[in-house]
């Protein structure tokens, strides 16, 4: 369990936030570390949908921007 009460889940595809739709409340997913960054802005946005909340939203996209 994380300080914020939440359990992580990681997340390797969008399809992966459908197992958490139920447990929104419990589960918190992470992105994986080798995921795209496309696939990342479609976690994220996908979460967004669900009402999911995402440990590390930002974490590559930041740095890849930049670029």
């Amino acid at each position: 369990m994380l300080p914020n009460h939440f359990f992580k889940f990681i997340v390797n595809n969008v399809a992966d936030l459908e197992l958490l739709l139920m447990h929104n409340n419990k589960f918190a997913a992470q992105i994986a570390g080798g995921v795209s960054l496309k696939k990342r802005r479609e976690i994220v946005e996908r979460a967004a949908q669900l009402d999911i909340k995402v440990l590390n939203a930002a974490a590559r996209v930041r740095t890849q921007d930049a670029e």
